[in-house]
């Protein structure tokens, strides 16, 4: 959080020194090869901030994909074309610099046409300050998301011993799960032996106690794709059509979620159940996090094999 509020300052900073009409850092999304605007001070009303570029859009998205400053005196296009807006704001010089490989410093001006070689180099510098900046900010988010595997581990261990009831421990699995993702629904989810259906075995979240016990078909849902594909699944920035889940069934009133995350529970190769989680929470999902569930999805089908849980269900 400190990180993010020194890289705002150092734009604020930035612009103020160069009287730019917009100044900003756009970085990669987590897990994707878009930008969004990170950091900003502008003074246009049409400014970008909540909007994806793709890769060569714009001249934002031309710094990103071929790696290379741009600079522009006297321009004479639409601003929209700059990508950084979504309607023309008359801007009369426009700079753009590489921030590392991974995003892209912006400044642009109304009150003159040409950006004086001074102004040019403070560009440039903050670039780098940045760069460095932004590198101390993903090292840092790399000791916090090992910290929270090695929770997530901890507790999925600590789940399994001295258990009394098996309710309990679905429980534990699920708060685990949630509290690791940051997501706040979870599913447990068995496969029915000999057919083509899963039973949702335990839930947690808002408005999902009547999900417990029921059954749907493997065909159906992003569980169900998991069933098949017996391989974990991540979505960030889902739309679900109004009314309609793309966790579960078209059936079930799962609306407004925008994250996904879920694995199989595989016990020795022998496929049981699934465990997921999914929220409103709109946020990327790294490929580590994806791993670790998986990794502590093995360990939760492993003790669901030795206490025989998965089978006593159907029993």
């Amino acid at each position: 959080m400190e990180t993010r509020r020194q890289v705002q300052l150092a734009v604020s900073l930035l612009a103020d020194l160069t009287e730019a009409f917009t100044a900003a850092l756009f970085m990669r999304e987590p897990g994707r090869k878009t930008l969004k605007a990170v950091a900003w001070q502008t003074l246009a009303g049409s400014f970008r901030k909540d909007d994806s570029i793709e890769p060569g859009e714009g001249l934002v998205g031309h710094v990103a994909k071929h790696q290379v400053p741009v600079d522009v005196d006297r321009y004479r296009q639409n601003a929209s074309l700059t990508g950084l807006y979504d309607e023309d704001e008359g801007v009369q010089a426009f700079l753009a610099m590489p921030v590392g490989t991974s995003g892209v410093l912006v400044v642009d001006t109304k009150k003159r046409r040409i950006f004086g070689e001074r102004e040019k180099k403070a560009v440039r510098e903050f670039a780098t300050f940045l760069e460095s900046l932004i590198q101390v900010q993903d090292t840092c988010a790399r000791e916090a998301l090992y910290g929270r595997i090695l929770d997530l581990l901890y507790d999925v261990e600590n789940a399994g011993l001295g258990m009394d009831q098996a309710r309990d421990y679905y429980a534990a699995i699920l708060d685990a799960g949630r509290r690791f993702s940051g997501l706040s629904m979870g599913f447990l989810c068995l496969l029915r032996p000999g057919r083509r259906q899963y039973v949702i075995q335990a839930v947690a979240g808002p408005a999902l106690s009547t999900l417990r016990g029921r059954s749907f078909p493997l065909s159906s849902g992003l569980i169900g794709w998991i069933f098949r594909e017996a391989r974990p699944l991540t979505h960030s920035r889902l739309r679900p059509l109004k009314g309609k889940s793309f966790i579960i069934s078209p059936e079930e009133p799962l609306k407004g979620y925008n994250a996904f995350m879920g694995v199989p529970l595989l016990a020795w190769r022998r496929l049981i159940g699934v465990w997921a989680m999914a929220g409103h929470t709109e946020r990327g999902l790294d490929e580590e996090e994806e791993r670790a569930l998986q990794l502590a999805g093995q360990r939760v089908a492993a003790t669901m094999e030795h206490y025989g849980l998965a089978d006593e269900m159907f029993t």
